[in-house]
């Protein structure tokens, strides 16, 4: 399976470099790899030293020009473990799509949320073991595969609007799968977006909601600035009970899951940072937190209550090419009952 997955996307990148039926095909990836060592005060934890792959991908993606300003695109992206070499083939954004200049582009697959898609913009340590996402400064909702709120929407159309005037509009919708099967959540999860980038300012304001029952939806506002060789970001997520349906399983390690149910809502998630870049290299500095929340069963002081934390990063990466750098830094997420998780990294990426 591997074998004919690789030798798949080489054919199609070859056909492309040949310039077959006018397509522009390219293969591509990410490969990152870091030693990790982990420390929490979680009972039973056991600290440990890990060497990780994170995201680490092999893709192909292009597009074909049809004439009269409209054209085709694709793209079908792997997730490979370098570390442990193997498990290939998990998938990441797959899809098909249409664009035309003047009215914009749909899209049809798997593919990032509206209310994803700007949260990587204002992390420098995006994909790596420091990831925003990853240690508690945005929420689950940036994370994952899935049709209930996760941060790569499975079944989706997606429409993206040409930029104006620096604005742009996106739009998402997903189908909820096998609607005849009682264990599948029949609603369909729908994120909007809208962005401004114009000069040294960016900023986004997004919303997603599954359509559930239990008033499951999140809206977001982030922004940046650059000021010569400083960049300042923030990011701030309104809990409507989804961050609180989903936040069991991500970084607390609680007992909940992604069924979609909550009974309360108030998780917020906030985080303000900045970079400084000298050079080939960046340090960057955040701080953020959440708020506490009710869990699933809406009872106060149980076992799947969402907890509130504080949690700040150091990081910095050196570029040695722009394929081609290292990074290393250090997490420390605070919870107010179960005390701190950290996590210190050292990692090397190249870009293909």
């Amino acid at each position: 399976m591997n074998k004919k997955l690789i030798a798949s996307a080489m054919g199609l990148a070859m056909a492309g470099g040949m310039g077959l039926a006018n397509a522009d095909v390219k293969l591509y990836g990410q490969l990152d790899l870091s030693m990790d060592a982990t420390d929490s005060d979680a009972p039973g934890y056991q600290d440990d030293i890990n060497m990780q792959s994170t995201n680490s991908a092999i893709g192909v993606k292009g597009s074909e020009d049809l004439g009269n300003g409209l054209s085709a695109f694709f793209k079908m992206e792997y997730e490979s473990d370098m570390a442990n070499g193997g498990n290939f083939g998990t998938g990441r954004d797959q899809y098909i799509g249409l664009e035309m200049e003047r009215f914009g582009k749909m899209t049809f697959g798997t593919a990032s949320t509206a209310y994803k898609s700007p949260g990587s913009k204002i992390d420098a340590f995006y994909r790596t073991p420091l990831q925003s996402r990853g240690v508690g400064l945005q929420s689950n909702l940036h994370s994952g595969k899935g049709y209930q709120g996760e941060g790569r929407g499975t079944n989706m159309a997606r429409y993206d609007s040409p930029m104006m005037a620096g604005f742009g509009l996106t739009g998402t919708y997903q189908f909820a799968p096998n609607k005849n099967d009682p264990t599948v959540v029949d609603d369909d999860t729908f994120s909007v977006g809208g962005t401004y980038k114009a000069g040294n300012i960016y900023a986004a304001a997004t919303y997603i909601d599954t359509q559930q029952s239990n008033d499951n939806a999140a809206a977001q506002f982030l922004a940046k600035y650059t000021w010569n060789d400083f960049e300042f970001h923030g990011i701030y997520e309104l809990d409507k009970g989804l961050i609180t349906a989903q936040a069991n399983n991500g970084i607390d390690g609680g007992t909940g899951g992604r069924d979609g149910s909550a009974q309360d809502d108030g998780a917020d998630v906030w985080s303000v940072g900045a970079t400084y870049t000298i050079g080939s290299n960046l340090i960057g500095a955040d701080y953020g937190g959440r708020s506490s929340s009710d869990g699933k069963d809406g009872i106060a002081n149980t076992a799947d209550d969402i907890q509130s934390y504080d949690v700040w990063r150091v990081a910095a990466y050196h570029s040695f090419s722009k394929r081609t750098r290292v990074y290393g830094g250090y997490a420390d997420t605070n919870y107010d009952d179960k005390g701190d998780d950290t996590v210190f990294s050292l990692g090397i990426r190249h870009n293909f």
